[in-house]
């Protein structure tokens, strides 16, 4: 009898467990998973997050592959509309930076590929967002929903850097010509010309 009542309650244990899983396995909270990710949490009137404030040197690898998640805090209104359509920052690298050199302004407002967002006319935009030779050149590659994760990288082209978000992809020019990164990680950051209107969360993990 004890058996048979033990042996009924692992059964109903084993089916709790397979419905609170995944079709891979893992648990389903209902909300996106944590794990491995930083939340860059740029407060109201701020730029910057506590986390984009370390310096991470990069050398001797050619892309740089992430993802991100935004929530709803991703959604704003700045104080002059004609600020609307200015590009945030989301992630990237300074490029070509000789660590020998005394520079005048940071080196990646010299040569740099990030990628960049907005929340303009309605929708959450992600652009390619680059400076060579200190001039800023940047373009729209696609829109992403509030809630879900994206798997995004930029790699070294001849040439060239190749901007992918899932399978989507877009090149922008570069003028640096090594075959490697040689720079810094470039973090999250609001602006544009505004800061942060209320407290901004951004969700990133590297994928090595």
């Amino acid at each position: 009898m004890k058996k048979s009542i033990l042996y009924l309650l692992f059964i109903c244990l084993n089916i709790a467990f397979l419905q609170s899983c995944g079709k891979d396995g893992s648990l389903e909270t209902g909300a996106e998973p944590d794990f491995g990710f930083t939340n860059y949490v740029i407060d109201s009137g701020a730029s910057y997050s506590v986390d984009s404030l370390k310096i991470v040197f990069m050398t001797g690898i050619s892309d740089m592959r992430f993802k991100f998640h935004f929530d709803s805090s991703s959604i704003y209104t700045t104080s002059d509309p004609m600020n609307q359509g200015d590009v945030n920052k989301l992630y990237g690298f300074a490029d070509g930076v000789s660590f020998t050199t005394l520079y005048t302004i940071p080196p990646h407002h010299i040569n740099s590929a990030r990628m960049g967002w907005a929340w303009t006319q309605n929708a959450l935009r992600i652009y390619a967002y680059c400076y060579n030779d200190s001039v800023r050149v940047y373009k729209e590659l696609q829109t992403v929903e509030i809630g879900k994760t994206y798997n995004a990288g930029i790699r070294l082209l001849k040439g060239g850097y190749e901007f992918t978000i899932e399978n989507k992809k877009d090149t922008m020019f570069r003028s640096v010509d090594t075959d490697s990164i040689i720079g810094y990680k470039l973090f999250p950051y609001f602006g544009g010309t505004e800061t942060a209107p209320h407290k901004v969360t951004i969700k990133i993990k590297d994928i090595k």
